[in-house]
């Protein structure tokens, strides 16, 4: 239950459910706002420290965090693991390699692929980019204990997963009933394959 201290409980107080619609969308017990709430909050580029640090965009800055965390890496694969588009990947690499912070070479063991890792330059900024980043995670982290944490992340991973499923059978309706998949559509679909079938990214 909310408590009326906390935000949600405020919000609620000052906006309740409009009367005017029959059965309004509660947003407030409403699973996917409350997460993208919480997601809206913590969007990097908002944060004054990592703006201190850099002036990149969201989009660069999960590319570079992405990079920095499993290099040498595929672009391809950053996207699955993000679930970021390959657009958006393909430009966000294109503007850190504009500005010096990471290189693409060709994956020897797919000339199909490439791989991509930090620079010198990019290492640095990475590090310090971590380092906020990290040190914002320990300050929200305060108000769950050791227990609420790992519970926390059990939860997510099993929501992740449900998450893909429901927008991947979604995505096949729309298919098997003759409609044309948008390019997320597709790529959701390769990404519910990989998870449920342990492929790499060439695979799918």
């Amino acid at each position: 239950m909310d408590d009326d201290r906390s935000t949600s409980g405020r919000r609620k107080l000052t906006f309740p459910l409009s009367g005017a619609i029959e059965a309004p969308l509660d947003l407030e017990r409403h699973l996917p706002f409350r997460l993208a709430v919480v997601v809206n909050l913590l969007q990097a580029q908002r944060d004054p420290r990592v703006r201190a640090v850099t002036d990149l965009g969201l989009r660069e800055l999960r590319v570079l965090l992405n990079v920095g965390a499993y290099m040498p890496v595929r672009a391809a694969d950053i996207g699955y693991q993000a679930r970021l588009d390959p657009g958006t990947i393909s430009r966000g690499i294109a503007t850190l390699a504009e500005r010096g912070y990471v290189e693409v070479s060709n994956d020897p063991a797919d000339q199909r692929s490439a791989l991509v890792c930090l620079t010198d330059s990019g290492e640095e900024l990475y590090g310090k980019v971590a380092a906020v980043l990290q040190e914002r995670a320990t300050d929200i982290e305060q108000v769950l204990d050791g227990k609420e944490r790992e519970m926390l992340f059990d939860i997510l991973a099993r929501l992740e997963d449900k998450a893909e499923e429901v927008l991947a059978s979604h995505a096949l309706e729309c298919r098997e009933s003759g409609q044309s998949l948008s390019a997320d559509q597709r790529e959701m679909l390769r990404w519910y394959r990989r998870t449920t079938n342990g492929l790499k990214a060439e695979e799918v």
